[in-house]
């Protein structure tokens, strides 16, 4: 102690007071003033603290870290500070290949790929990203890279979930269905863990509103469980809105304040919640329709009599999506007869079925949407309508496409050729899907559906494809000069326009002094019978609907409005940023157009 009257050094505040203060300070002053005293650079060093800034610092880790079992167990059993350090050099390093996607057109897979390596990992810095300021000098091109890394790493979390479930592993529902949110949603907060989280909080709520729910018997549980949620606003959807697409997505449905959804996502939610209550309910491929099984546990009826001559364990269904009342197995069976379904098939339609088949039925769903809105509404998604819906139409169909390819799986019967027929009629959607709009999925491809296909001929056309998305990634761009070649060429790139026949938004990416396409393509577009016919500068132009497109000069016409909402939101894949003063957009491909 010091002697009376002399105040006490900072020193000598006890270990224990300055382990609480340091956890205040940032790690760049905790470096700092560990460098002030042996006592200090001690305590700040402590693995307490390094543990305290790994949870304060960031939001998310990849799921290899496990960081809630290390949160939760010993201190001794992580180096904190180590990882710590190991995440700052990561976030650095995202930064780093994130700039090199900005910087040039050139081998923007790898750097890709390098950042979707770390997962959640690099989640953090890419949401910082994408939440740049509006004055930033490449804002729409940092927000649009950053998203595109942030989604491109949640479909492989998606995929790999779809992966264990075709290998037999065993996957909750609830996953298996939430990794379409994965696929179509890149926003803070959208993951797995949503999904276990909001059936965690329904589950807690039933225990909440029945405290005895525990000592009820199977039935009067089933029952009450679709009471309970329909009370909270799980009453399924009206047919106006049956086909929304929406309603497929068990996280959307979950977070969404009306709750409406399709009869698979009611019954997965239904069975989901009742696990979590020791309740065994299972889905019921139906015929058009999904019902729940609920089990009795052995031995014991559904109105809770333990009996140990019950043999054969009792079970009922119940129609979670309409109503709380049993639906005898009668009544189902009548209708099974009324659609004309032969006897011997019945059992297949009346017993529980695989998660695996329905992620697959979910698959179809979304398909039948996309298609029915496409049908009803095909002016709408032409004029960039997309930007404004949720789930994105386009990312749905492509994660429908992703989990048919991966869980296709063998029928009775069914031979590997014919699998493997039933897998590739839907991979030219899938590498349209993949060419077009995400290129930077060719390793997911290689990494996830090439092994399907292995020692078949398609083993080999599916990697002369990825070979051919990388080596066109990996290739210098061919420079486009403004010299006598171009002298007719009137637009440059960055030029916003609207068709003057079709009236779409348009946005010139890439020019030709004269077309290039092969005769076939002219004479189907007609080209020589436009006033200019072939001789004419032609421009390869993004499209407000997300599609690319080949146009010839005397149809663009410059705009005089600012870009649209759906406009802005691409644009960042070729451009930095809108000039509102120029009205162009600012190119960001000088690499190939260094004059424009």
């Amino acid at each position: 102690m010091p002697p009376e009257g002399v105040m006490a050094g900072f020193t000598d505040v006890p270990t224990e007071i300055l382990q609480i203060i340091f956890e205040y300070l940032s790690p760049r002053s905790l470096n700092a003033i560990s460098r002030t005293s042996k006592a200090f650079h001690t305590v700040a060093n402590s693995p307490i603290i390094w543990r305290h800034l790994c949870q304060t610092q960031f939001a998310y880790w990849a799921p290899h870290h496990d960081i809630v079992a290390k949160f939760c167990g010993p201190l001794s059993a992580v180096d904190w500070c180590g990882l710590f350090i190991q995440r700052i050099m990561d976030e650095q390093r995202t930064r780093e290949l994130l700039n090199n996607v900005l910087g040039s057109q050139k081998n923007r897979i790898n750097h890709i790929n390098e950042i979707a390596d770390l997962g959640y990992d690099a989640k953090e810095v890419l949401l910082k990203e994408y939440n740049c300021p509006d004055d930033a000098e490449d804002v729409l091109a940092r927000r649009y890279y950053a998203q595109a890394i942030l989604e491109h790493i949640q479909r492989e979390l998606a995929i790999k979930v779809w992966e264990d479930l075709g290998e037999g592993k065993d996957v909750p529902i609830e996953v298996a269905l939430g990794a379409y949110d994965l696929f179509t949603q890149a926003e803070p907060g959208v993951d797995i863990d949503s999904v276990t989280s909001g059936l965690d909080s329904l589950a807690k709520g039933v225990l909440k509103e029945y405290a005895d729910f525990p000592n009820w018997s199977p039935r009067k549980k089933a029952s009450t469980l679709v009471t309970f949620l329909r009370d909270h606003g799980f009453q399924g959807v009206s047919d106006s809105a049956y086909r929304a697409l929406q309603n497929s997505f068990i996280g959307l449905v979950l977070s969404s304040e009306g709750h409406e959804s399709l009869p698979l996502i009611s019954v997965a939610i239904y069975c989901a919640l009742a696990q979590r209550l020791s309740l065994d309910a299972r889905p019921c491929g139906f015929v058009y329709h999904v019902y729940s099984i609920v089990y009795a546990p052995q031995n014991t009826s559904l109105d809770g009599e333990n009996d140990p001559n019950i043999r054969d364990q009792e079970f009922m269904y119940l129609d979670p999506f309409r109503s709380p009342n049993e639906v005898p197995k009668t009544e189902l069976q009548n209708k099974l007869r009324e659609l004309g379904i032969p006897t011997s098939q019945y059992e297949e339609f009346l017993s529980d079925t695989g998660t695996r088949e329905m992620v697959v039925r979910t698959a179809r769903n979304i398909m039948n949407s996309v298609q029915t809105i496409r049908q009803t509404n095909p002016g709408t998604h032409g004029i960039g309508s997309w930007v404004d819906t949720s789930p994105d139409m386009d990312s749905a169909f492509y994660a429908a496409l992703w989990a048919t390819a991966m869980l296709t799986s063998r029928q009775e019967g069914s031979s590997e050729a014919a699998i493997r027929a039933r897998r590739r009629q839907f991979l030219p959607f899938l590498l349209d899907q993949l060419q077009e709009h995400y290129p930077w999925d060719a390793v997911l491809l290689e990494r996830h559906i090439i092994p399907l296909f292995a020692s078949n001929p398609d083993e080999e056309r599916l990697r002369l494809f990825v070979n051919s998305v990388r080596d066109l990634d990996a290739m210098p761009k061919r420079i486009q000069r403004r010299d006598e070649t171009a002298t007719k060429v009137r637009f440059k790139v960055g030029q916003l326009f609207k068709h003057r026949r079709y009236h779409y938004e348009g946005v010139i990416t890439g020019w030709d002094p004269s077309c290039i396409m092969g005769e076939d393509w002219i004479r189907s577009m007609d080209v020589d019978g436009l006033p200019r016919g072939r001789h004419q500068s032609f421009y390869h132009v993004l499209v407000c609907d997300k599609s690319i497109r080949y146009v010839a000069e005397e149809n663009i016409s410059p705009s005089t409005e600012p870009p649209s909402s759906a406009m802005l939101k691409l644009a960042g894949r070729h451009f930095k940023r809108w000039d509102p003063v120029a009205g162009v957009f600012i190119s960001n491909v000088k690499d190939e157009y260094p004059e424009d």
